[in-house]
């Protein structure tokens, strides 16, 4: 509990700067965000996100268990820009090792798919604590390196987040993820903080969420808001 408090005061203390919207390193993981779940033995998913303009994101991915403490992932996003007009896509190979319940670690592989698009390595640490019965609380920490993570004048992009997480048996959840990530080497111009209000119903073997993303700005920076929806599927 102490050790919580603390770690939840920190983040609070470092995410209370200046900042703006959502950054690219949020997709580069095998998941649909955070989740600290195991995942199911085989699972499909399928998502749509906007900033409410003519830009979608599509991401489609596949994930299973290998082993009891093993997970592993790919998740390829396509990127559609104004009235499809301009179309990218990205691939990320993800795997986690879950060395106790609630806690992993995560490596994932991101691949621009495009001409000019840049690759990226991204290690996640993260965890979950139940504070209460139906109250928990998530946190993450990540790092990712080379070009398309950090851009070209960046060293290393560092993200740290939480996630307090309401429990409504096993069948509703209601989350609100804290993010923000900034490079090192390029502090002022690429430094990002979201507040992303998440509602997530569990159907059968199917999981649904919704998600709506609230860009934090910075006086030269961005204002973006959007919106997503997720299904995941056991199969």
């Amino acid at each position: 509990m102490k050790f919580s408090r603390i770690l939840t005061l920190a983040i609070l203390s470092l995410l209370s700067v200046n900042a703006f919207a959502l950054d690219r390193i949020w997709d580069m993981r095998y998941t649909y965000g955070p989740d600290s779940k195991p995942s199911p033995k085989f699972a499909a998913g399928l998502g749509l996100r906007t900033d409410f303009s003519d830009n979608i994101v599509i991401p489609v991915n596949l994930m299973g268990t290998l082993a009891k403490e093993w997970d592993m992932g790919v998740k390829v996003d396509v990127y559609a820009y104004n009235k499809l007009e301009n179309v990218v896509a990205s691939v990320d190979f993800g795997g986690r090792y879950r060395y106790k319940p609630g806690s992993y670690i995560e490596l994932d592989g991101y691949f621009g798919l495009n001409r000019n698009d840049k690759s990226a390595l991204v290690f996640t640490y993260g965890m979950e604590h139940y504070i209460a019965k139906n109250f928990s609380n998530a946190y993450e920490f990540r790092s990712g390196f080379l070009d398309g993570a950090t851009g070209e004048d960046g060293i290393a992009k560092l993200v740290v987040g939480m996630t307090p997480t309401l429990h409504f048996g096993r069948s509703v959840v209601c989350m609100i993820e804290i993010t923000s990530s900034g490079s090192i080497g390029n502090v002022r111009e690429d430094f990002m903080l979201d507040i992303i209000p998440k509602l997530e119903v569990s159907v059968g073997g199917a999981r649904v969420r919704l998600d709506f993303d609230i860009g934090i700005l910075q006086e030269n920076n961005n204002n973006q808001k959007g919106v997503g929806l997720y299904v995941l599927m056991g199969l």
